[in-house]
């Protein structure tokens, strides 16, 4: 709660607590595996950063690598956030400034995830609102999720949200997992 009351600006980031309490649990059950945190889809950073405070990430021994194109052409398929611009970027990354090992990266996924990412991940949290990206994400993250590494699909029980939803949960099965639907709209799997 101390991290969410200091790095949540607004009614919204605060109003989704049960979200966030979610991605920690997650990262906390992460560090108990080999590997680095992913997450694709950063915006702002805010649930990165309540990670980073409530798990003391800079004791880690872990990097921290956040995606994201921050802002988007006009006639994008992407839905476009409201604090989205030319300037999210540079503020994320000031917002990281005191996590030596957080790596913001701006980049289109899945494409910029083949020239930087992790060869070892231990927690994956994918929020892009595009399936195609989503999915492209796991092409090329999912071999190096260790066993036993978390897994979150940030929007994937939302009405909206619905042909994301049944293509990762289609891209899931073929592969021999369950994704499991939370009351926050989360999806979660564990590798």
């Amino acid at each position: 709660m101390k991290a969410l009351d200091e790095h949540a600006n607004g009614n919204i980031e605060k109003s989704i607590v049960w979200r966030t309490a979610v991605l920690v649990w997650a990262a906390r059950n992460g560090l108990r595996r080999g590997g680095d945190f992913v997450e694709c889809g950063c915006y702002r950073g805010t649930s990165a950063r309540i990670i980073c405070d409530t798990l003391e990430f800079n004791s880690m021994g872990r990097d921290y690598y956040l995606y994201d194109l921050f802002d988007y052409a006009d006639g994008s398929r992407h839905r476009k956030m409201p604090d989205m611009g030319p300037d999210l970027f540079d503020e994320v990354q000031q917002k990281f400034v005191s996590i030596p090992r957080a790596h913001v990266i701006k980049g289109s996924v899945p494409e910029i995830l083949r020239e930087r990412s992790p060869e070892k991940i231990a927690f994956l949290h994918i929020d892009m609102n595009n399936t195609a990206a989503e999915i492209g994400a796991l092409e090329v993250l999912f071999d190096r999720v260790t066993p036993g590494g978390m897994i979150v699909l940030d929007d994937y029980g939302y009405l909206p949200y619905r042909d994301q939803r049944d293509a990762e949960r289609d891209w899931f099965e073929v592969r021999g997992y369950d994704v499991m639907e939370l009351p926050t709209g989360q999806g979660v799997v564990i590798k």
